[in-house]
C-alpha cells in the first residue's frame, strides 16, 4: 500500500515507522506550511493518513477528496466542518474515514460505555462525570474521545442534555487536563448512593493509535463513502484477521 502522510508530528512519525515495518511504502510526507507534492501515476498514493491540527484538517480532507485520494483523518476538533466535508465526499464519490480515536482499546472502551450507560439509564440515581488528561501540545479541549464518550452516554441516559466543561445541571461534566508527556487517559465515573462504577482507558504510547489508523487505511483504500471509525472498527479488525 502506498501511503501519503499529512502531518509530521509525533503521530505522523509513528505512522511512518510502523508503515515501513509492515512493508508499506510511504510515497510522501507533508507538514504544516509545506507545499503538497504533485503525484505521478507511478507514485500516486493508495491512501492518505492525516494527523494535523483542527484549523487545517477540513482543508486537508477537501484536497484529498478533490484529488481522489482516500483519506483517514485522526485530527479532532473540526466538527463544525464535518457536514461540509461529508457533502463534498459524497458528491465526488470519494472516501473519508474520521475517528476521535483509532485505538482498538478505546473503541472497546466505547462499547463498554454503551452497555454501562444503557443499563444504568434504568435507574435515575446515577450521575456521570468524564475526566480526560492529555499532553500539553493537544490543542482541542476536551478531547474528541471525551466528546464521543459524552455523546454515547447522552444517547442512552435521557436525563442528560449534552456535555459541558463547567458543572451544569442536566449536562455531563467533562473535566479536561493538559499535563506534560501524558499520552492520554480517559475515565468515566458513574456514581450513586449505592455504589460507583469507573471505566478507564490509559494509553501507554501512541503506537495503538497509529496501528489502528494503518488498519483503517488498509480497509478504506478500496472503499467509497464517509465513515466513522467507531462504527466500523469491528469490521476493520475482523477483516485484518482473516
Amino acid at each position: 500500500m502506498k501511503i501519503f502522510i499529512i502531518g509530521y508530528g509525533k503521530m505522523g512519525k509513528m505512522i511512518e515507522t510502523l508503515a515501513k515495518a509492515e512493508r508499506h511504502e510511504v510515497v510522501a510526507v507533508v507538514d504544516a506550511g509545506q507545499f503538497w507534492p504533485r503525484f505521478t501515476d507511478a507514485d500516486r498514493p493508495d491512501v492518505a493518513i492525516e494527523f494535523t491540527q483542527p484549523d487545517n484538517a477540513a482543508d486537508n480532507l477537501k484536497h484529498c477528496i478533490e484529488w481522489g485520494i482516500p483519506v483517514v483523518c485522526g485530527t479532532t476538533g473540526w466538527d463544525k466542518y464535518r457536514d461540509e466535508v461529508k457533502k463534498l465526499c459524497l458528491q465526488k464519490n470519494a472516501a473519508v474515514m474520521f475517528g476521535s480515536n483509532y485505538s482498538i482499546g478505546v473503541n472497546v472502551w466505547f462499547n463498554a460505555l454503551k452497555v454501562a450507560a444503557a443499563g444504568l439509564a434504568m435507574s435515575s440515581g446515577y450521575t456521570v462525570m468524564i475526566d480526560e488528561t492529555h499532553h500539553v501540545n493537544k490543542k482541542d479541549k476536551p478531547s474528541g474521545t471525551a466528546i464521543t464518550a459524552a455523546n454515547i452516554i447522552h444517547e442512552r441516559m435521557p436525563q442528560y442534555d449534552g456535555w459541558s466543561l463547567k458543572k451544569e445541571e442536566g449536562k455531563i461534566h467533562i473535566d479536561a487536563h493538559r499535563r506534560q508527556d501524558v499520552t492520554g487517559i480517559h475515565s468515566v465515573l458513574f456514581s450513586s448512593d449505592m455504589d460507583e462504577i469507573e471505566l478507564v482507558h490509559r494509553a501507554s504510547s501512541r503506537e495503538g493509535f497509529a496501528k489502528g489508523a494503518l488498519k483503517a487505511a488498509e480497509w478504506l483504500c478500496d472503499k467509497k463513502g464517509f465513515f466513522d471509525f467507531s462504527q466500523v472498527f469491528e469490521e476493520i479488525f475482523a477483516s485484518g484477521n482473516k
